[in-house]
C-alpha cells in the first residue's frame, strides 16, 4: 500500500482523474500527479481557500453564458445582453471579469454558436440524428472496493472537460472542447482515449463539494452510446476540428493501450520535480526538493491574500508594460492569433539553434561545431530570407562568445533547465528558466543570451532592464542552485549581426551592492503585480504585438493612433560597470 507523502494528510483509497491528466507533460511532478489524483488528500498543515479577485478561468463566463443558452432556454440576443453587463449573471465562477475577457466572451460566444449550428446541420445532412446540451457532466465511476488494489485505490472515477451533447435515443454522445486560440488538428493518444473512455462509460454526475466522497449509491442507469464524438473548438476563429468519431469497441482497445498506462503512472509515481507542479502541489510544505528562499527580495504579503501563484522574469516584465496584457496572455491565455513580429521570430529561431548546439553530447562549444547557413533554418519560425541572413550572422557572432568553448570532459552543461524556489512569506513559487547553466572549474555560471539590431545604450542597469538576470543573482544568492555564490556568475550575451559588435557581461552575485540592486529592481515589478487586483491596460509599443489587443479599448485605440511603422524601436540597456562588476 502507498503511503501518503510527507507534507499530506488524509486517506487516498479513491483516486480521481481527469483525461487532462492522461496528456504527457514531461515538467510535471510525479508526487504532485500522485497527490492531485486523490481528492480526499490534504495539505498538511490545511492550505486555507483563498478566492480570486477577479475571474482567472478564461473560459468560465463563455460557459456560464452557454449553460443560459443551452439549459435555461435564454434567446440569444438576452444572452448577450447579460453578457455585455458587468453586474450580470454570467460570471463565471463568480469572480468579476475584466472588461477585455468580457468582450472576449461576447465575441466566442457567438462564434461558438455559430459552429455548433453548423456542424449539427452537417451531421443531418449523413443522417446522424442531433445532438442536445447535457447539463449533468459524466463521470465514469467503478463500484467501491473494501480491498485496496497495489495502488492503495479503492474506487476510481473518471472525468473530462468541455460541453456535452447526447442524442435523444442516447446512442451518440458529442463533446466540444474549447481551444483558446485555433482549433487543434490533434491532442495524445493517451488524453483522446481517456476522453472516450468517460463519454463511453460515464454517466451524468451531480456536483459535489470538493474533498467530499461520492455517494454509497450507484449513479442511476444511463442508456450507454454507440457512438462517441469529439471536436475541438477554437475561440480565435470559431475553426472547428474532428478529433476522433469511435465506437464502443475502439473505445475500450484505445484506452487499454494509451490512457490505462498514462493513468497507472500518474496514480503510482515517486520522485519530485520542482516546477510549475509546485503552484498546486498539496505536499509543498515538506518537499526536500524545493528550495525555500524567504526574503527573497525583501517583499511584505499583499493585504489580501491570493491562491499560490507563480512568478517568472517573464510574468515581472509583461505585468510592468501591461498589467492587462499580463492578466489577459500570461493568466487567462486568450489569443487573437496576432502574428509574432520579426525581432520576436528571429530570436526563438536563434534560441532554438543554440539550444540544439549546446545540447550536443559531448559538450562542445560551437567555434567546433559547422557553422549554420541561410538553406538551414528552422522551418518552424517562417524566416524569409533577409531574417535567417540575420539570424545566421548573430549566430557566427555567438561563436567565439560559447560558453563551452574548450569546456573540459567533466563538466556539466543543462540547456533551459528550471530553476525553482518557494517564497514562504508571499506563497509565491518563482521559476527561473536561464538560456545556459553551466560548471566551470567548480563554478556555476547562468547565461541569459538575448539578440538585437540596435546597439547597447546607458540609460539603465542589466538588472533593471532584464528581470531575469536580477532573478538569476537573487537565486544564487539565496542559495536555490546549491552553490557558493562566490563561485558563481552571471552572465549577459547580446548577439547582433555586425562583426564585433556583439557583447558579453558578467555579473558578481556574491558583491552585496548587486543583491541589493537585484532585490530593488524585481520589488519593484512583483510587488505592484501581487497586489493586483483589476490589471489596468497600460498602453505603449507593446500593444502593437499585444496577443489580447483586439478585446482591449484602450490598446485598440493606441493602435490605431500609431502605426507600427511611428513606433521606436525599444533600446537595449547598457550594463552599469558600477553595479554589475566582474
Amino acid at each position: 500500500m502507498m503511503q501518503n507523502p510527507p507534507g499530506t494528510t488524509g486517506h487516498g483509497w479513491l483516486v480521481k482523474v481527469s483525461s487532462r491528466m492522461a496528456r504527457p507533460d514531461p515538467t510535471a511532478c510525479p508526487t504532485h500527479l500522485r497527490t492531485a489524483v486523490r481528492p480526499l488528500l490534504v495539505a498538511d498543515p490545511p492550505a486555507p481557500f483563498r478566492a480570486s479577485p477577479i475571474e482567472d478561468f478564461g473560459p468560465g463566463p463563455l460557459f456560464a453564458a452557454l449553460d443560459l443558452w443551452e439549459h435555461e432556454g435564454w434567446p440569444l440576443e438576452r444572452v448577450l445582453h447579460e453578457l455585455r453587463r458587468t453586474d450580470g449573471p454570467v460570471r463565471g465562477r463568480g469572480a468579476p471579469s475584466h472588461p477585455a475577457l468580457t468582450a472576449w466572451t461576447v465575441e466566442v460566444f457567438e462564434r461558438y454558436v455559430a459552429a455548433r449550428g453548423a456542424e449539427q446541420q452537417a451531421a443531418r445532412v449523413t443522417g446522424l440524428p442531433p445532438t442536445e446540451p447535457v447539463r449533468l457532466n459524466w463521470t465514469a465511476r467503478t463500484a467501491k472496493r473494501e480491498t485496496l488494489d497495489a495502488r492503495g485505490a479503492g474506487q476510481y472515477e473518471h472525468t473530462t472537460w468541455g460541453r456535452q451533447y447526447a442524442s435523444a435515443d442516447g446512442s451518440v454522445r458529442d463533446l466540444w472542447i474549447p481551444s483558446l486560440g485555433r482549433a487543434k488538428p490533434d491532442r495524445a493518444a493517451a488524453e483522446k482515449a481517456a476522453i472516450a473512455y468517460v463519454m463511453a462509460q460515464g454517466a451524468p454526475t451531480p456536483r459535489r463539494r470538493r474533498g467530499t466522497e461520492p455517494p454509497e449509491t450507484a449513479t442511476p442507469g444511463t442508456r450507454l452510446p454507440d457512438r462517441v464524438r469529439v471536436f475541438d473548438f477554437g475561440c480565435a476563429d470559431g475553426s472547428v476540428t474532428p478529433l476522433l468519431d469511435w465506437d464502443q469497441d475502439v473505445v475500450r482497445e484505445r484506452f487499454a493501450a494509451d490512457a490505462a498506462p498514462a493513468f497507472h503512472e500518474v496514480a503510482t509515481g515517486v520522485g519530485t520535480r520542482p516546477g510549475a507542479s509546485c503552484v498546486e502541489c498539496k505536499a509543498i510544505s515538506r518537499c526536500s526538493s524545493l528550495g525555500h528562499a524567504p526574503g527573497l527580495w525583501g517583499a511584505a504579503p499583499a493585504a489580501r491574500r491570493r491562491p499560490r501563484r507563480s512568478v517568472s522574469a517573464w510574468d515581472l516584465r509583461l505585468h510592468g508594460e501591461c498589467p492587462a496584457q499580463y492578466h489577459l496572455v500570461r493568466q487567462l491565455h486568450l489569443d487573437d492569433l496576432t502574428p509574432e513580429n520579426d525581432g520576436a521570430r528571429r530570436g526563438r529561431a536563434v534560441d532554438a539553434w543554440l539550444n540544439e548546439r549546446h545540447l550536443a553530447s559531448p559538450a562542445r562549444g560551437c567555434r567546433d561545431l559547422p557553422m549554420h547557413d541561410e538553406s538551414s533554418a528552422p522551418a518552424d519560425f517562417h524566416l524569409d530570407a533577409s531574417l535567417t541572413g540575420v539570424a545566421v550572422r548573430m549566430m557566427q557572432e555567438h561563436r567565439s562568445l560559447c560558453p563551452l568553448n574548450g569546456i573540459g570532459p567533466d563538466e556539466k552543461v543543462l540547456v533551459q533547465h528550471r530553476v525553482t524556489a518557494y517564497v514562504p512569506e508571499l506563497d509565491v513559487v518563482v521559476l527561473a528558466v536561464p538560456d545556459l547553466l553551466y560548471s566551470y572549474r567548480g563554478r556555476w555560471i547562468w547565461r541569459e543570451t538575448k539578440t538585437s539590431t540596435h546597439p547597447l545604450w546607458e540609460g539603465r542597469s542589466l538588472l533593471r532592464s532584464y528581470p531575469q538576470l536580477a532573478l538569476g543573482v537573487l537565486l544564487f544568492s539565496a542559495g536555490a542552485l546549491e552553490v557558493d555564490p562566490r563561485r558563481s556568475w552571471v552572465e549577459f550575451e547580446l548577439l547582433r549581426e555586425e562583426r564585433g559588435a556583439s557583447y558579453l557581461e558578467r555579473i558578481d552575485p556574491s558583491r552585496p551592492e548587486n543583491v541589493a540592486e537585484a532585490r530593488e529592481a524585481i520589488a519593484e515589478l512583483a510587488q505592484p503585480l501581487l497586489s493586483d487586483t483589476s490589471y489596468e491596460p497600460r498602453t505603449g509599443r507593446h500593444c502593437h504585438g499585444c496577443q489580447a489587443r483586439t478585446w482591449c479599448g484602450p490598446g485598440t485605440a493606441y493602435v490605431a493612433e500609431r502605426p507600427p511603422a511611428s513606433s521606436a524601436p525599444t533600446p537595449v540597456a547598457k550594463a552599469d560597470q558600477r553595479s554589475c562588476g566582474v
